[in-house]
């Protein structure tokens, strides 16, 4: 059997060829229309992603319509042609695996605390 070949062109494989130091290109787009696009650590975490996005953000147009960062999540389109929230922040980029380098910046819907809380209710069976 011959031996398992990676794609070259695959970003987030592990001996990737792209970004030789370690960095990824991403197209963010913000609530507010504006396209950024950053150069990021392929194995930043999304909450490291976000403090990079929010600084560099504050130079452009329309950054006082915002709220405050913690309002915001990401959310892509991964690998498996899902769109994915990306609620938890610790994970890391390369874990995550868009399909392309595009993440969204939306609005939480609800507190994570909230979530957690009727994710637990749900988990003891508490209606």
């Amino acid at each position: 059997m011959p031996p398992a070949v990676t794609d070259s062109l695959d970003i987030w494989a592990v001996d990737s060829q792209i970004g030789a130091d370690g960095s990824i290109s991403v197209d963010f787009l913000l609530p507010t229309g504006i396209y950024i696009k950053l150069d990021v650590p392929r194995d930043a975490t999304i909450s490291h992603i976000k403090q990079l996005l929010w600084k560099q953000a504050h130079s452009y147009p329309l950054f006082h319509l915002l709220l405050e960062i913690d309002s915001y999540m990401f959310s892509c389109v991964n690998q498996t042609a899902v769109h994915e929230e990306l609620e938890d922040e610790t994970r890391r980029l390369c874990d995550v695996r868009p399909f392309l380098p595009v993440l969204k910046l939306v609005t939480r819907n609800c507190d994570p605390g909230e979530k957690l809380d009727s994710k637990i209710g749900v988990l003891i069976g508490k209606g």
